[in-house]
């Protein structure tokens, strides 16, 4: 089903949860930071939005923008700036005193876009949904959700993609791939259709020209592998609920992730657990996360 704010309200009033696979991988990962974020809503006051995130977030809106307008650049350009002038990247200065370029840029950006929408002018297919949030019952009483970034009828077929933006968009990992297994799933479970997926990268590199740095790529994945990908997201949310009812929150110890430190390090590091309440006081705020967010 397609998911509007009153629908999350009513499966909350209901006592149903709502997952997507970045809660799922945030339990995997650490079970008791995991509780901190989405269970208590915790963020930390002084935590900075990520460059490359809002560059992302930007992207996606600029291309959301040029379908949305009937492929028009100006529009969708001043939504990619409107939405990321304020996180651009400045530069800085190496360790031999040399300014660094910038590689997150308003410029950079509206070149990437520009060539993507040269690039994609004039395919022929028809987009049957824009970011849309759908969220789907998996098994009696667990729902699964995400945001599909676009849904195109293509030659008959019915073809989700889904938008990225990295750095290393030459090694990124379509299989398995949990979150676009998740996408299969929703897809089909909405439309109940075959659907298969595309990878559409934006790259980001200054030392390749920007038409290099365009990869679209289709994957799908079979019913064998489908399975288990719902046995194993079955599997993880009963032990997410487990927790839940016995109130017990495992630490990892898994405190640099992606090598950036856990925002929930201070609270772990606590020497009296009397102290836990004035710390999250002063340092958190509670804000709980969107599935439906492109940030």
């Amino acid at each position: 089903m397609k998911v509007t704010e009153g629908t999350i309200q009513q499966l909350r009033s209901e006592g149903t949860f709502l997952y997507d696979m970045s809660m799922i991988n945030h339990f995997i990962s650490c079970p008791s930071s995991y509780h901190k974020r989405h269970e208590l809503g915790l963020m930390r006051n002084d935590l900075r939005l990520s460059t490359p995130l809002m560059f992302g977030s930007g992207i996606h809106r600029g291309i959301e923008s040029w379908y949305a307008n009937d492929k028009d650049d100006q529009q969708a350009l001043e939504a990619f700036k409107l939405s990321f002038r304020e996180h651009e990247e400045q530069p800085k200065l190496g360790k031999t005193g040399k300014e660094l370029r910038a590689v997150y840029t308003l410029l950079f950006g509206c070149s990437l876009l520009t060539a993507y929408f040269n690039k994609y002018r004039g395919e022929v297919r028809t987009m049957m949904e824009n970011e849309i949030p759908v969220a789907e019952e998996l098994i009696e009483g667990i729902y699964l959700a995400g945001l599909i970034d676009k849904v195109f009828e293509v030659s008959g077929k019915l073809v989700f993609q889904d938008h990225k933006t990295s750095k290393y968009y030459q090694n990124f990992r379509l299989n398995p791939n949990g979150q676009f297994m998740n996408y299969k799933f929703l897809v089909q479970k909405l439309s109940g259709r075959k659907a298969s997926g595309e990878l559409d990268m934006l790259g980001v590199a200054l030392n390749n020209g920007v038409n290099e740095l365009l990869r679209r790529e289709p994957f799908d994945y079979t019913e064998d592998q489908m399975r288990e990908w719902r046995d194993s997201v079955v599997m993880w949310i009963k032990r997410m609920d487990s927790a839940r009812e016995l109130n017990q929150w495992p630490q990892s110890w898994n405190c640099e992730p992606y090598f950036k430190e856990c925002q929930f390090l201070p609270l772990c590091t606590l020497p009296v657990s009397s102290a836990r309440e004035n710390l999250v006081q002063s340092m958190y705020h509670v804000d709980f996360w969107d599935p439906f967010s492109v940030e």
